[in-house]
């Protein structure tokens, strides 16, 4: 009869390797993605759009977290599925190295957090947070962006803040006050009006989109309300960030020493009526038949 206490110890000596294993590929992954981790971090808090969009990727979490709770139990375990996201992300550092394309890099992240993930909550957890993780890949995706459509954003917003402004009969226009840097003027009865960065609704914009996303993956929603919903979360985004600059300009006659306050006020009502009407739109409950079907 094989002796318990030698099994015991065996299964112990075991648990121990497996767990200093795991330590040190999850020591490595830190290691090998900090510089990207700092990137984005640097570029996220450096931007109050973008940081915007952090804040309702971490608000999510915690909601996912709390609603799934019975779920998330701490687990540690070196499966298969954990030990293939890691390698993909090894993989993808280096074909960034080889390649010199950081894109590759940000891919790894999101495979390094992965297999992390899978590792200390287990399989079974890993794909209830899924949805979170396809968040996180799309704000990397702002962050990238961001650059690129801020000149094209603010345009477009001002444009149609001067277009609304003139139906309500204020003589307003848009102009280009040359640079360096460039200044995007909107000019409301000889009044003018910088169109700066803030202005462009991209931390509007992209908190909806995030917002809508989280909303329609948590409930599984069927693929045709992706591609209904999505773009018009877009333009829910979009209307109120023109709304919000247009009520600045008409309100700003009326509070001379208050500009910064009027500013602030009126962005946060605009962001807050936005996500509003974003969470309104995504977050109706799909059939319970539908989510007898879906994994568990």
């Amino acid at each position: 009869m094989p002796d318990s206490s030698n099994t015991s110890t065996a299964s112990s000596s075991i648990r121990r390797q497996d767990f200093a294993l795991a330590t040190g590929l999850i020591a490595l992954t830190v290691i090998v993605f900090w510089p990207a981790v700092h990137w984005l971090a640097t570029q996220t808090f450096a931007h109050e759009q973008l940081k915007q969009s952090f804040f309702i990727m971490v608000l999510a979490g915690a909601w996912i977290a709390w609603e799934k709770r019975s779920n998330l139990r701490f687990a540690p375990q070196i499966s298969n599925a954990a030990l293939g996201w890691l390698s993909a992300s090894y993989a993808l550092a280096a074909c960034a190295a080889w390649l010199k394309h950081p894109l590759f890099f940000l891919a790894g992240l999101i495979a390094a957090a992965g297999g992390i993930v899978n590792y200390v909550y287990g399989g079974r957890a890993f794909r209830r947070t899924l949805p979170l993780l396809g968040v996180f890949a799309l704000l990397i995706l702002f962050v990238l962006f961001f650059p690129i459509l801020d000149w094209p954003l603010r345009q477009m917003a001002g444009f149609e803040a001067a277009r609304f402004l003139k139906t309500l009969g204020l003589a307003s226009q848009l102009a280009v006050q040359p640079g360096p840097p460039a200044k995007l003027i909107l000019l409301a009865n000889g009044s003018p009006f910088h169109v700066a960065t803030e202005c462009n609704g991209f931390g509007l914009i992209t908190s909806s989109l995030l917002l809508g996303m989280i909303l329609l993956l948590y409930r599984q929603a069927a693929w045709w309300r992706y591609l209904l919903l999505l773009p018009i979360c877009v333009t829910v985004a979009f209307v109120f960030n023109f709304l919000r600059i247009s009520a600045i300009v008409l309100l700003a006659p009326s509070f001379p020493s208050h500009y910064s306050a009027l500013h602030e006020t009126a962005g946060l009502i605009a962001l807050y009526a936005g996500l509003g009407v974003v969470w309104l739109l995504t977050s109706r409950k799909v059939p319970q038949a539908r989510r007898a079907g879906a994994i568990s």
